[in-house]
């Protein structure tokens, strides 16, 4: 008698478990991003597009504002990735901060400084094309769109302690800074 009791209970367990999984099963094919979030962020591109309901004629110029946009920062980019390189392998020859190590960190300061401005720039010439009506909106939505942009590529980042995609991140470490040469 106990035995018919035990098989009952594991014959219900596994209807229960089968049932479960079904029943995850069908919540993962209807509504995939219920339980993992959104299937893909909207890149920022798609999301000025469809919050200023831009026409083609200024999606056309959005576009063209935009390759421009990534090919000046791609340079920026770039020359701050070669002065970083040098400042490194200046490490190895010297083993302390020196004037040459203080000129290459000034030179990336300007080449991120360079990477902001191209950036509002960038804003600037996006703004000019909209309508008055979409200017109002613009600015309401243009925080949103350089926090997008941050989380997707944007590899110069808010400074510690600023929101990094809606995230504090005053909790770590601050990041390292250059030490200045001692006085001799």
């Amino acid at each position: 008698m106990n035995e018919y009791k035990g098989l009952r209970f594991w014959k219900w367990t596994v209807i229960l478990l089968a049932l479960c999984n079904i029943c995850l099963l069908l919540v993962m094919w209807i509504k995939p991003h219920s339980l993992f979030g959104p299937p893909h962020k909207e890149m920022p591109r798609d999301f000025v597009i469809r919050n200023l309901k831009f026409t083609d004629d200024q999606v056309k110029k959005y576009d063209a504002l935009i390759s421009n946009h990534r090919h000046a920062m791609d340079q920026a980019r770039d020359e701050a990735n070669n002065y970083r390189r040098q400042l490194f392998e200046n490490l190895s020859q010297q083993g302390k901060f020196n004037t040459d190590a203080d000129s290459l960190a000034r030179l990336i300061g300007n080449d991120q400084r360079q990477i902001e401005i191209i950036t509002y720039n960038h804003f600037v010439q996006v703004r000019a094309i909209c309508t008055d009506t979409q200017k109002t909106e613009f600015d309401k939505i243009i925080v949103e769109v350089t926090k997008m942009m941050h989380g997707s590529g944007h590899r110069g980042g808010p400074p510690h302690g600023a929101p990094r995609n809606g995230k504090d991140d005053s909790h770590l470490p601050p990041r390292e800074q250059p030490v200045p040469p001692e006085n001799e």
